[in-house]
Order: structure tokens, then C-alpha cells, then sequence
């Protein structure tokens, strides 16, 4: 299956205003494909195709995690890797939580150090909105992301990291859960 951990964005009034962005990139008329409102999520890792077997020690090598929940402030909307060739539009978080999401993929890193291979580009917390899949209309893009380069979209206490499958599909992935990983406080 291929795969991937995520923290799954929950906080409806962060969604709301996420469409309402992701409405006014529409409208651009730009070649954009727009995350569906129930797939946001910050992924932590992504594993692409693995068997139910690894599916079973990631698990067993996760659980014995202490995840604390994590406090999250939204603000901000960027582009990867840059404003001259995007192809990612994104929801940034306050620097006061950076270092906390940090801390989960290090965590998750560490335990799965030699069962699967490392990120190469190492974790960037962010919330993919969109993708852009050519140059059409990149200005009118432009001008809607930095009308909201610096705005917030809300806050949440996110008490799991979840073990997603994804299918792909031609109207766009879908992805289910596997395993949930309940932060708790200790």
C-alpha cells in the first residue's frame, strides 16, 4: 500500500477559511489542483509503497511513543520551491509551534531509523492547499498569496498522528486510516 504518517488539520473554522483561499486561487483561473477540505493534513513521513509487514513494525515501533498533543497557531501561505516555478501552494504555522512539529518528525525519524529510508529533504511543516501544475496565470496567483502571506487561520490542539493509506485515483487520491497514534501527556 503506499503510505504515510500525517497530522491531520480538524479545526473547522481553519478549514472554512482554507476554502475561502482556495476559492480566490480558483478564480485565477491558474492550472491549480486544490486539496479536497477532508485530505489536509502536515505529513511527517511519507513511506510510498510498503507491505503489510513493514505496516506492522512501523506501528509497533510508533506505539511506543509519547507523543504529547501539540498546540497549533495556522498563519501564512507560501509556495514550493519558489515563486518563479511553484508547484505547491501551502499553509505555514506560527514559529511558536514550528519547533514542537519538528520535535514529532524527529521522534518519528529516530524510531524509524534503519527500517525505512530517511527523508532526504528533511520535514517542512506545512499544509499543502494546492498543486500547480503549469506557469498559466502565476501572477494572479501571486498576487492571492501574498494577500494572505501573513494572515491567520485559526488554532488547534491536535492529539494524533495517523497512519494514512493512499489510493490514487484520476479525480485525485484518496486516503483512509490505518492506524491512529493518540498523543497523551505524561
Amino acid at each position: 500500500m503506499r503510505a504515510f504518517l500525517a497530522l491531520d488539520v480538524g479545526d473547522e473554522r481553519t478549514v472554512r477559511l482554507i476554502e475561502e483561499v482556495q476559492d480566490k486561487l480558483r478564480h485565477t483561473d491558474a492550472d491549480i489542483k486544490l486539496v479536497e477540505p477532508n485530505n489536509l493534513h502536515f505529513t511527517v513521513k511519507f513511506f510510498g509503497e510498503i507491505n503489510d509487514i513493514l505496516v506492522k513494525k512501523i506501528i509497533n515501533l510508533l506505539e511506543a511513543i509519547r507523543f504529547r498533543p501539540l498546540h497549533i497557531a495556522y498563519k501564512g501561505i507560501g509556495v514550493f520551491p519558489s515563486p518563479r516555478k511553484i508547484s505547491v501552494i501551502w499553509l505555514g504555522v506560527d514559529k511558536s509551534c514550528r519547533d514542537d512539529l519538528f520535535n514529532v518528525a524527529n521522534m518519528v525519524e529516530d524510531s524509524l531509523k534503519g527500517l525505512v529510508r530517511s527523508e532526504r529533504r528533511g520535514f517542512q511543516p506545512h499544509v499543502t492547499i494546492s498543486r500547480v501544475k503549469s506557469g498559466k496565470n502565476r501572477d494572479r496567483l501571486l498576487d492571492v498569496i501574498k494577500a494572505y502571506e501573513s494572515q491567520t487561520f485559526g488554532e488547534e490542539t491536535i492529539t494524533s498522528l495517523k497512519l494514512k493509506k493512499s489510493d490514487l485515483t484520476p479525480k485525485g487520491p484518496i486516503y483512509s486510516d490505518v492506524h491512529t497514534f493518540q498523543f497523551g501527556v505524561d
